[in-house]
Parts: C-alpha cells; structure tokens; sequence
C-alpha cells in the first residue's frame, strides 16, 4: 500500500516539531495553552511540506501589504483565511528567516507588527463567530506571544549552540541569569580558571 508510507511520514513529522516546540518552549520557559501548541506544530509541518509550487499560497511570494488588504476586503472565511495566512507566515518568516528579512527596505519588525494585528483580527473575528471556542484562544495568545513564539522558531532553526541561544534569548527578554548561565555564555571565568 502506497498510502500507509505517507501517513507514517506525517506522524513522525509532527512527532518530531511536537517534542522539538516543547523543548524550545522549555528553554525559553514559555508555557502556552495546549491548543496553541498543536496549532503551532501543525502550521510548521505544513510549513516543512510546502512545495516552490505552493509557496504562493502560503505567502512568500505576496507583500504582507497585499494580504493585510485582501483580509480587509474579504467577507466571512475568505477574510479569516486571509488573515490566518497573513500571520503564520510572519510568524514562520521572522521565527527561521528574519535575518533575511532585515536585509530588505521593510525589516522584521514591519513583519512582526503585520503577524500581530492579523492574529488580533483573528482573535476578535473567532471570539464573535465562536465566543470561548478554542481558535479564539489561539488567536488571542498568538498575539500576546508573537515575539517569545518567533525566539521559539529561532531556537528551532539555529540547533548548533542551544544553551547558548536558550540563554541570550533569556536575557534579551529580561529574565535574570544565574552564575552558572554567565560561565556558560563566557561572561564569567569558569571555577577552575579562577583565582583562589
């Protein structure tokens, strides 16, 4: 059977992002509801299975201008739709390629804000079509999350050094360090080289 393969291929695959997210979301000690998680691995194995073919679809081929205007537009699905792509792919842009996206005239911020108003649109948009229902959580916590879930991908995308990525992502959002965290980052001599 042809098919079995392919299904087997997609639960590894979202086996694999569900354990790598929670690793990132422990390093970070991020903690989102279980429902934003599912949805976050979700949107990067559609991400890490979308073909050249399909990029246009997702929205790398579109300035998010243009969606942000469709999503404006659009009435009912079509403009939830609009603005759910809007926000995955600022949110998948900036989290594996914001690097790239600072070399163009626009930055990663622009890209960032972009990605947040989308997914508070979103937001308002589910709490009136499905009052507490669970995109209205996701939604809503994608906004409030947009830059701690982007150092999430960020972590996902730069394997080599994670302790080091863990900890100056900890530090550039304000969290205290330890002693042992400074020895690692090298900002401290280590209990060997130290002087007595």
């Amino acid at each position: 059977m042809t098919d079995s393969p392919n299904i087997q291929q997609v639960a590894n695959l979202l086996h694999y992002f569900r354990a790598e997210l929670a690793q990132a979301f422990d390093a970070l000690e991020l903690t989102t509801a279980a429902e934003t998680q599912t949805y976050l691995v979700h949107l990067l194995e559609g991400f890490a299975r979308s073909s050249a073919e399909s990029a246009q679809t997702i929205g790398f081929d579109k300035p998010a201008a243009f969606f942000l205007g469709e999503a404006m537009s659009a009435a009912g699905e079509r403009r939830i739709d609009a603005y759910r792509r809007l926000g995955d792919a600022s949110l998948f842009s900036c989290g594996f390629f914001e690097e790239r996206l600072d070399r163009t005239p626009v930055k990663s911020g622009y890209y960032r804000d972009m990605g947040r108003v989308a997914y508070s649109r979103l937001g308002e948009l589910m709490a009136y079509k499905q009052p507490g229902g669970a995109f209205h959580i996701i939604f809503e916590e994608l906004t409030r999350c947009f830059d701690s879930v982007v150092d999430a991908f960020r972590l996902l995308s730069q394997q080599r050094q994670p302790d080091h990525e863990r900890l100056l992502l900890r530090f550039m959002r304000g969290n205290d360090l330890d002693v042992d965290d400074w020895r690692l980052l090298g900002g401290l001599p280590g209990k060997d080289t130290g002087k007595a």
